[in-house]
Parts: structure tokens; C-alpha cells; sequence
């Protein structure tokens, strides 16, 4: 994908973005294709005065391609977390791109799959109980639990503190992990 990225250079115009700066907000019409070349954007949304964290895209990668490329509203908003590099591209400028280079739409095509597949396992998790979610989050993340506090991982799984730790309560009565100075430090999942 980098190769063809480079390809873009020529059409399109390179802008930087500060830490927390916007790329766009929910419900806006797309201008624009952009690629992320450096840094990392948040992707998220927000319902009742609560912000619940879709994915976090890093560089290289194009940043919501499907909305940009149908003129839909975007679903969602985006931020920098970081210091950011976007290459922005004109969307017919785009499109003729596209036009004249199949490898280039295959490329594009994989970026627009890769971003169905982390919208299938966002459905897939939120169809689980918080109970299931919690504990495929411990497995999943066995060997970094340490570095983790409890509120992060209530971030990282769109729960209030509160919640994660009433199910974290349960799996220590059921001696399924301990903890130690508020982090997990094992578990017997």
C-alpha cells in the first residue's frame, strides 16, 4: 500500500494536524479522500455526553474511505491523537485515479475490507455481555494486563468504571484473577 500511497503525493496536498485537532465531525459531507500518513486518529462517537471509541487508525491508511468516496455524511467523528500527516485528494481526481490503475483499486478495495472487518468484530463484541467482553479482553491481553489500570480497560471496553469493576469483583470471588494494587496481575480464565 505504501507504493501506491506515494502515487497519491502527485494529486494530492499534504496537511499537518496537531494533537486533538478535528479531521471532521459526524454528520459532514466528505470533500475529500484522506490518507493518514503519519501519526495515529482516533475514530469515535458521541451519545448522551458520552464518547464511546470506535477504532484508532495508524499510518499508512486511508481514514473513512467508504463515506468519502460515496458523498455519504460521515458516521462518525475524527481527532488526532497525536501530531498527524493527511494527505488530502480531490475526490474525482481520485476517482481517475482509481480509473486508470487496477492494482491501485485492489489496494483500495483491501483498505475498505480491512475497515468492514473491524466494524463486524465491534458488532460482534457489543452482542456479548459485559461478563464475556471483560473476559476476552483478559485473554486477550494475558501478557500486558500489568499495564493496564482498571480504568483504561473500562475505556477500552466503552463501560464505566463502576461496571468493570462490579464483574472484576466476581471473577475474584470466583478466584479467577487477582489483583494488586488495582491491577490485574493473573488470571485462571
Amino acid at each position: 500500500m505504501q507504493d501506491y500511497i506515494k502515487m497519491l503525493y502527485s494529486v494530492g496536498y499534504k496537511r499537518f494536524y496537531n494533537a486533538n485537532e478535528f479531521l471532521f465531525f459526524e454528520g459532514e459531507i466528505p470533500k475529500k479522500i484522506l490518507v493518514l500518513l503519519s501519526g495515529k486518529v482516533r475514530i469515535y462517537k458521541t451519545n448522551q455526553n458520552k464518547e464511546e471509541t470506535f477504532h484508532y487508525i495508524l499510518a499508512p491508511s486511508f481514514i473513512a474511505e467508504m463515506p468519502s468516496f460515496l458523498k455519504l455524511p460521515y458516521p462518525a467523528s475524527a481527532v488526532c491523537v497525536g501530531e498527524c500527516e493527511i494527505l488530502e485528494i480531490d475526490l474525482e481526481i481520485f476517482k481517475k485515479h482509481c480509473v486508470g490503475n487496477a492494482d491501485f483499486c485492489f489496494s483500495f478495495i483491501a483498505s475498505l475490507c480491512q475497515k468492514i472487518r473491524i466494524l463486524e468484530n465491534h458488532i460482534s463484541r457489543y452482542s456479548q455481555s459485559l461478563k464475556e467482553r471483560v473476559k476476552e479482553f483478559l485473554v486477550e491481553n494475558k501478557e500486558d494486563l500489568s499495564n493496564f489500570t482498571q480504568r483504561q480497560i473500562a475505556q477500552k471496553l466503552n463501560t464505566s468504571p463502576e461496571s468493570l469493576s462490579r464483574v472484576l469483583r466476581e471473577f475474584k470471588e470466583e478466584g479467577l484473577i487477582k489483583t494488586q494494587k488495582g491491577k490485574i496481575v493473573n488470571i485462571n480464565l
